[in-house]
């Protein structure tokens, strides 16, 4: 199911041109351009080329507290533990605070290459090239094949999503399961194919197990939502339940994502109310809720959303907004606004996560992540009007992104400033003196827990460092932060010398 190409341009009026049937389109977004046989050719190297460096990029720079540390520090517990069911936060202590899909990839991933930033990240990447892949499939589905080269540029050279294909976190697998659900509702629903259809259509409630393993209900609001309002505006709600196999689909879901579900509240009772009414509705409801087991509320201005759409979706969210107010344009001056089917999907897909999110206050910017593939079928959708040969404008703006990955692998590398333990726990490990254990003053960061294999210690005060110090034979290295050192008594810091320091801790060796 594919739409017409429009015809060519054949004239050119000052700053626009007008084509065969008379109408007309800002210069500047369709020459110069590259000839339309190479497009599809650029596409594939420029995909390529940014996950390459993606994937160079993995094992450079160190796991950074909080969140990327420490979901790395739970799959590691989960590897040392051999507990695959619970994920820990730490060793005691469940964490219910998501499903485990995306630890059990990075615990497979340590399984096969070892405790390592590259074996924490490389699942993720993996990803989402799946993704990218889905999107594709569907950008050749409904679109020209001039059109899937466009998505396949725009995804991954979009900021946010570059950048998070790479990060120990859940976001890009709820993408990919969001993704799966709604490629696998439009192919499902349209595909002419019987077989064609059935299978997608089983992607459809696989993906929706998959969004209940990586982030429970949420992803399913959010590809739901605009399934839901496109079938309703058309009354299409009862050829939906006609259409698809949804008692065999919601038990295939329920076999897939269940059993997990009852044997973590099996293990670990009290998990399913956390989970289902704190993370699901009060995260979201207060904006100052205290529930939160494993971290704090993030209490930011209500609209929020859309600044970090804007900023996370560059370069491609300027020349969406260029877009958008050229479409407005025209609606307004033909006195009407006409959509396809295909149009209004799109539109609801972009538009639902965004506000869904815009009245939330407990928010961060990977929640912006599931807007990223709509954009990218939307510009495509109107760049096979516009641009069937790729300006060479666009192919220097998909540039930007994968070259500043390069630029900042540099300072992830040798700052100073990065949040992790690593350079402390470095100096440690290439001592020949012999100690006792690492001591963290009020608390250990995950990862420090990573980076020293779940050997530091967390200590509640100077009552128990005064215990340990005092052992036979003891000799301790000790982590603090800020001037937490300056406050324990002078008989103490008589004990330690300063021996490293980064960021805002400093490390000391018993003498």
């Amino acid at each position: 199911m594919k739409t017409n190409s429009t015809a060519a341009i054949v004239k050119k009026k000052g700053n626009k041109t007008t084509d065969s049937k008379g109408r007309t389109d800002n210069h500047w977004l369709t020459q110069p351009a590259l000839p339309a046989w190479s497009s599809w050719r650029v596409a594939i190297a420029i995909c390529s080329a940014a996950f390459l460096i993606r994937l160079l990029s993995l094992g450079l720079y160190p796991l950074q507290d909080t969140s990327e540390a420490r979901y790395a520090e739970m799959a590691r517990l989960m590897v040392a533990t051999n507990d695959w069911i619970t994920p820990w936060f730490k060793v005691g202590v469940p964490f219910w605070g998501k499903p485990p899909l995306f630890i059990w990839l990075s615990a497979l991933s340590f399984k096969l290459f070892g405790l390592n930033e590259f074996a924490a990240r490389l699942p993720i990447l993996l990803v989402s090239l799946g993704v990218v892949g889905f999107s594709v499939r569907l950008a050749l589905f409904q679109m020209e094949r001039h059109a899937a080269a466009l998505v396949l540029i725009i995804l991954p050279t979009t900021l946010t999503f570059l950048v998070l294909s790479g990060t120990v976190m859940p976001d890009p697998v709820m993408l990919f399961s969001i993704t799966m659900i709604l490629c696998g509702f439009w192919i499902g629903w349209h595909s002419q194919d019987a077989r064609q259809a059935r299978r997608w259509q089983f992607l459809f409630f696989i993906g929706c197990a998959l969004a209940l393993l990586a982030k429970g209900l949420a992803p399913l609001v959010l590809a739901g939502l605009p399934i839901f309002i496109w079938c309703l505006k058309a009354r299409r709600l009862i050829t939906l339940w006609q259409r698809f196999p949804w008692i065999k689909g919601l038990l295939l879901t329920l076999l897939i994502a269940a059993p997990w579900y009852i044997a973590a509240e099996l293990k670990t009772p009290g998990f399913l109310r956390y989970f289902i009414i704190g993370e699901h509705f009060d995260r979201y409801l207060e904006s100052s809720w205290h529930g939160d087991k494993y971290g704090f509320a993030h209490n930011e201005p209500i609209g929020t959303i859309w600044v970090y759409w804007l900023l996370g979706a560059l370069p491609w969210s300027c020349v969406l907004v260029n877009q958008g107010i050229l479409w407005v344009k025209t609606c307004w001056r033909n006195k009407r606004i006409t959509l396809s089917d295909w149009q209004h999907f799109l539109l609801l897909w972009f538009l639902c996560p965004l506000f869904f999110f815009s009245f939330a206050r407990n928010i961060i910017w990977t929640y912006t992540l599931p807007t990223v593939p709509a954009m990218a079928f939307a510009l495509a959708e109107r760049g096979q009007h516009r641009w069937h040969h790729l300006p060479r404008w666009l192919t220097a703006c998909s540039a930007l992104i994968p070259l500043l990955v390069i630029g900042v692998m540099p300072y992830l590398m040798t700052s100073d400033q990065i949040k992790s333990q690593k350079i402390l726990l470095n100096y440690v490990h290439q001592q020949s003196v012999s100690y006792s254990g690492i001591l963290y003053l009020h608390g250990t960061p995950f990862s420090g827990h990573f980076y020293s294999r779940g050997s530091a210690k967390d200590l509640s005060g100077s009552e128990e460092l005064t215990r340990l110090i005092n052992a036979p034979n003891a000799r301790y290295y000790l982590a603090t932060e800020n001037d937490d050192f300056d406050h324990l008594p002078d008989a103490l810091r008589q004990r330690f010398t300063r021996v490293a320091h980064h960021r805002d801790w400093t490390l000391y060796l018993q003498k």
